[in-house]
């Protein structure tokens, strides 16, 4: 237990220096070196909260929007997402990124994937979807000509006013249940993340996490956090950085209507008119 312990604890402190390396500013001096290092570890303290992020994306979107994405890039992982699709159900799959910030994740899949999609991506800092908005209307048009991609503000621990239950086919998580697992509150906050994601998933439907937190780890907490089975797929050695899928799977319930259901709530959409 104490080896366990031991290396968890020296992965967080790689990823914490390598958050640290990609959220520091461009320093002309000594002092502001020590502000920019201030300023991330501030960030460090206190990912859970939105005012952070707030800060974050206004900081990183300063010179115009951009993609910003924990852990590695969309191409490093679109094979792998682009299979999962297939398993999906025939017609229009409906997929939620969770806590998406500005990541290509979502929009790679909208822009790529030749069957029709219906991608919500959605995080709880205004600043976010702004900067991932603009990122859309720049972006190449979708692959099939019917997928959609929308926006929505919300935070993903509590989305019993966002979304019906079984609405999505697939749930994506890259790093938003670490972050929160890295917070002082974290641990619950992240139980209530998992459970809100099952929640939203049709019976059958995939909840995919993507973390570098070994399985030994990982496993036990998603398995009492959702109280479902857990399959582990390692995504490989990325920047020295060994990087694992965590899947789960929405039971499948005699109670659980599987009839159709359509997203509900406030959002950005991708098409002329922008706010809903």
């Amino acid at each position: 237990m104490a080896a366990a312990a031991a290396s968890l604890a020296a992965r967080w402190g790689a990823s914490r220096a390598r958050m640290l390396r990609s959220w520091h500013r461009p320093a002309s001096s000594s002092s502001s070196s020590s502000s920019s290092s201030a300023w991330a570890e501030d960030l460090l303290r206190r990912m859970d909260q939105r005012d952070t992020w707030d800060r974050f994306y206004s900081e990183k979107g300063a010179g115009g929007p951009q993609h910003f994405d924990w852990f590695f890039s969309y191409g490093d992982v679109s094979g792998l997402l682009l299979s999962t699709l297939q398993g999906l159900p025939s017609g229009e799959a409906r997929i939620l990124d969770v806590g998406c910030g500005t990541s290509a994740l979502g929009l790679g899949l909208y822009r790529d994937s030749p069957r029709q999609l219906h991608v919500t991506c959605l995080d709880f800092s205004p600043l976010a979807l702004d900067s991932l908005h603009q990122l859309l209307w720049d972006s190449p048009p979708p692959r099939h000509p019917l997928s959609q991609l929308c926006c929505h503000l919300a935070d993903a621990t509590d989305l019993r006013d966002t979304f019906r239950s079984g609405s999505f086919h697939l749930v994506l998580d890259k790093g938003t249940c670490d972050t929160l697992l890295r917070c002082p509150q974290g641990p619950g906050r992240a139980k209530q993340l998992v459970a809100e994601c099952l929640r939203v998933l049709r019976p059958g439907g995939k909840l995919l996490q993507f973390s570098d937190e070994d399985p030994d780890a990982r496993v036990p907490f998603l398995e009492q956090a959702g109280g479902v089975d857990v399959t582990v797929t390692e995504v490989g050695h990325i920047n020295g950085v060994c990087y694992y899928a965590y899947t789960l799977v929405q039971k499948l319930l005699d109670s659980v209507c599987s009839r159709e259901q359509s997203p509900e709530g406030i959002g950005l959409k991708s098409g002329p008119g922008g706010l809903d």
